[in-house]
């Protein structure tokens, strides 16, 4: 009886333990294993601009390619090409303007209402690098089977609860509240290594439970020569 007592008792010890381990995790220090998950905040910060390259399905019945282009500090430029007609967004820091011949002739102005989501987008760093410098709020919100669940609370920007995976530290989903469209989730899978940099190379967007897009990377280029001319559409 003494020797079950004993062994209930260690048991009981050793879950309180892990329990009060897990509850003294904070904020920071989850943020502080993603970052050096991801290869180092040195690195992230030292990446100047960076060009993706891939294929996009869920947008038509074909398969389109894109290439994306961000620069520091906010700049960003995608072109998606299908069948020969290429459209074509960009981000000057300031404004954002579109060509897309499938829609007429012409330049078109983005909506002022989704320039600040662009900008937002813009951000090579994410939500969790340099969060207070940003304004932003991160707090740690538990586990969810092989989640860790951190909510990101944003100025002027709507909230966002990321997911990092357990044993990476990586993120493997992260879903907005878009105004006017729902929630949209992010499921980022197949992680490698460019430059000393852990890379999603399989990204799929999900709304309603439905898939909206997925694009598969084929190449990722860290600090390419980029002028700054092509984020602004004329």
């Amino acid at each position: 009886m003494i020797r079950k007592t004993l062994i209930a008792v260690s048991a009981v010890s050793a879950l309180f333990l892990v329990a009060s381990t897990a509850h003294a995790q904070t904020a920071d220090e989850i943020v502080a294993k993603n970052l050096a998950a991801k290869g180092g905040i040195e690195k992230i910060l030292a990446i100047q601009a960076i060009r993706t390259t891939g294929t996009m399905t869920g947008m038509g019945p074909q398969a389109l390619t894109m290439v994306s282009i961000s620069k520091r500090p906010n700049l960003s430029r995608q072109e998606m090409t299908m069948n020969g007609q290429t459209i074509v967004m960009a981000f000057d820091g300031k404004a954002a303007r579109m060509i897309n011949p499938m829609a007429g002739p012409g330049v078109i102005d983005v909506p002022a209402e989704q320039v600040e989501m662009i900008k937002d987008q813009s951000d090579m760093d994410g939500p969790l690098v340099d969060y207070k410098k940003k304004g932003n709020t991160v707090e740690y919100m538990g586990t969810e089977g092989n989640l860790i669940h951190l909510r990101v609370l944003r100025k002027a920007l709507p909230m966002q609860e990321i997911y990092l995976d357990a044993k990476t530290f990586l993120e493997a989903k992260v879903t907005t509240q878009v105004p006017g469209s729902g929630v949209l989730e992010t499921l980022l899978t197949d992680y490698r290594a460019v430059q000393g940099l852990m890379m999603p190379f399989s990204i799929k967007t999900v709304a309603a439970g439905m898939t909206v897009n997925e694009m598969k990377v084929d190449k990722i280029e860290i600090n390419p020569v980029v002028d700054n001319a092509v984020f602004t559409i004329k």
